[in-house]
């Protein structure tokens, strides 16, 4: 499992890992005995403590719902929520991350990113590429995905000296970004920008938002929990490339170059998922 598999490198960050469900302790002590689970499995009886934090799904009611998503819904009603809530050492949630179906989960490796974390620095296998306008290391949180998991791919872009390229705003410029090309059944999420600076182009006195120090790129995709997926996934030492392109248009202080549109990829080995 994704989460077992990351224990160690989150206490070597620094950080504590504990599931809470609404399953009975026996239950939980069987199921961490077959997986070999060595984080807390916390039972809640009666779902106290996710009622708490009204994470009890009690909307999707049967009885009110269409015949046709009827059988859904007693599927999903009184089931909680997933997701996942990040403490503090007082205990207060600082931030959490749920996700739009129940059997879909971000990555350990993905939520450390997003949060900026110590587990967010570039992969060891990290690709390096270069262009005449910039430098770019290119990255997934993930090296092995299962259908249901939300990862993130990673550029960190450098601008060569006297360089720029343009954040988002209001302007006509080219905006650096990556645009997912393959495969055609990820479900692509928006990508996250960090603050940027303001610009002063004197040949046409114009003020635009650009970057001109290193910055990171991350944008977020779903592999959808599909039967042609997971057939896929089951396949004995399978593979799955990511392709995207980055998108960027570059100026120095005199002129404005062409914008570029630059192939990258990701190759991840497939983990099977576990149906007993």
């Amino acid at each position: 499992m994704e989460l077992q598999s990351r224990y160690d490198d989150l206490q070597d960050s620094g950080l504590g890992l504990a599931v809470i469900t609404y399953d009975p302790a026996t239950t939980l002590s069987q199921f961490a005995d077959a997986r070999g689970i060595t984080f807390p499995l916390l039972s809640d009886a009666g779902s106290a403590t996710i009622r708490e934090y009204e994470l009890l799904n009690e909307e999707m009611n049967p009885d009110r719902a269409p015949e046709e998503r009827r059988e859904l819904m007693q599927r999903l009603y009184g089931i909680p929520y997933p997701g996942t809530f990040i403490l503090d050492p007082d205990g207060r949630v600082t931030a959490r991350f749920f996700e739009a179906a129940y059997q879909e989960r971000s990555t350990v490796s993905s939520i450390a990113v997003r949060l900026g974390g110590a587990a967010a620095g570039a992969a060891p296998d990290a690709t390096r590429i270069e262009t005449e306008h910039l430098e770019a290391i290119v990255w997934a949180t993930d090296d092995v995905v299962a259908p249901g998991n939300r990862l993130s791919l990673v550029v960190d872009v450098t601008p060569k000296p006297d360089m720029h390229v343009y954040a988002p705003g209001d302007h006509a410029y080219r905006v650096v970004r990556l645009r997912m090309t393959a495969p055609d059944f990820l479900r692509s999420h928006a990508v996250t920008y960090p603050p940027s600076g303001m610009y002063h182009f004197e040949p046409l006195d114009e003020t635009v938002p650009v970057y001109e120090e290193t910055f990171r790129l991350v944008h977020d995709v779903t592999i959808p929990m599909r039967p042609d997926i997971a057939e896929m996934a089951s396949e004995p030492g399978s593979t799955v490339r990511i392709e995207a392109v980055l998108e960027y248009q570059a100026c120095d202080h005199e002129i404005c170059y062409l914008p570029q549109a630059l192939p990258l990829s990701w190759d991840l080995s497939w983990r099977a998922l576990i149906r007993d």
